[in-house]
């Protein structure tokens, strides 16, 4: 009797737990970092002279660009979650939606960095913008995406159903 059966998939070789892993320390490092702006945007004292009609542009530019970051950062760690469901589910929309939540990340922290830039030169008073944020975003995007399109063990794993 001829039979074949297929090989049984383990999700522990190759690459793949060593990305997950590198995405979930990412997401750590990430997690830590919204700490010091949490604790700025969550002063009384702070916001109270933000909403001042006197305030200087500075203060108010400075203060939506820490808003962005928290916002993109909080998006960063909640999608992670969902991810981490997703992966430990080996659900088939994990591909998409990872790659998804990459790509999301990108334009986020794109769009923040020119918003930051734009408002700094609508106020006419130089202020040093982190470019940081948005190059971790490239190279993890520019590492990750790729290697779940192309990997033949990613496939197996999550397109099972």
């Amino acid at each position: 009797m001829n039979t074949t059966t297929k090989p049984v998939t383990s999700a522990r070789g190759g690459w793949l737990p060593v990305v997950l892993i590198g995405l979930a320390a990412w997401v750590l490092s990430t997690a830590i970092a919204l700490r010091e702006p949490l604790k700025l945007m969550l002063e009384w004292e702070l916001l109270a002279v933000f909403v001042r009609p006197q305030t200087h542009g500075w203060y108010r530019t400075v203060i939506a660009m820490v808003g962005c970051d928290v916002l993109i950062g909080g998006f960063i760690v909640a999608g992670a979650g969902w991810i981490a469901l997703l992966a430990w589910r080996r659900s088939v929309r994990f591909l998409m939606q990872v790659q998804a939540w990459l790509l999301t990340i990108v334009v986020l922290r794109a769009g923040a960095y020119l918003l930051g830039d734009y408002m700094t030169h609508a106020i006419g008073i130089a202020i040093a913008i982190p470019f940081g944020g948005f190059a971790q975003a490239v190279v993890v995007a520019g590492l990750a995406i790729p290697y779940f399109r192309l990997s033949r063990r990613v496939r197996e794993v999550f397109t099972k159903a």
